[in-house]
């Protein structure tokens, strides 16, 4: 659900602009802690009274970075994670995805049973996306980072400034590096010994907006990608 605002700019002229979210969580492991991100994607479009109507642009913003304690139950984050999607703008309608690449089902499915049925993404390699149902998808880990990396130098994917692991995801993306196999395929990993789980985050907020294939599901009861 995207809300819309509008601001005058000048006689005849108006800014109208819709903002929706997304709520994405890296689940962690054992040695890794899980991120959240929370990203608020703004479309604008310039309205004339006399109903023409321009494309201005688009921005996605990261409105909150947290990392959770390590070793916090995944109960425990679960409750966080409705905390956070219980409190307005998150609350008036909000997209909820999780990396669930390694944790199992069972603890993917404790979101689903505080009631708020993620997207649930399994990460994986090579260069093409599948789906396993509506809510859960495979997606190469390049076209996460792809993503991420061209929506960056772009300008149209922006931090706030008072994030409080702003200098963890500096250096997160400092630390991720591009290497091309003998195929001519790229992959995208952080430096050995370093966390990716902040850049992951964020990824994933972004591949909801602008890399999520439609999902149909055909008369005959099979389902398509479009």
């Amino acid at each position: 659900m995207a809300m819309t605002t509008s601001r005058q700019i000048k006689r005849g002229l108006k800014a109208v602009s819709e903002h929706s979210f997304v709520l994405a969580a890296d689940l962690g492991q054992s040695a890794d802690p899980t991120a959240i991100a929370v990203m608020e994607r703004v479309v604008t479009s310039h309205v004339y009274y006399s109903g023409q109507e321009t494309a201005a642009g688009e921005t996605f913003d990261v409105r909150y970075l947290r990392r959770l304690p390590l070793g916090l139950s995944y109960v425990d984050q679960v409750q966080e994670m409705a905390r956070l999607l219980g409190r307005p703008p998150l609350s008036e309608g909000c997209e909820f995805v999780i990396d669930a690449t390694g944790v199992g089902r069972p603890v993917a499915d404790l979101w689903d049973h505080g009631g708020h049925k993620p997207i649930r993404v399994t990460i994986t390699g090579g260069d093409r996306q599948s789906a396993r149902g509506v809510r859960n998808w495979h997606v190469p880990k390049q076209t996460l980072i792809s993503a991420l990396d061209a929506r960056l130098h772009s300008g149209q994917l922006r931090f706030a400034a008072d994030l409080a692991e702003a200098g963890a995801m500096a250096d997160e993306l400092k630390n991720f590096r591009r290497s091309v196999s003998a195929a001519g395929r790229y992959s995208y990993d952080a430096r050995v010994g370093k966390h990716d789980d902040l850049v992951l985050a964020v990824a994933l907020a972004l591949w909801v907006f602008v890399g999520k294939p439609k999902y149909q599901t055909a008369s005959v009861g099979k389902y398509s990608l479009t």
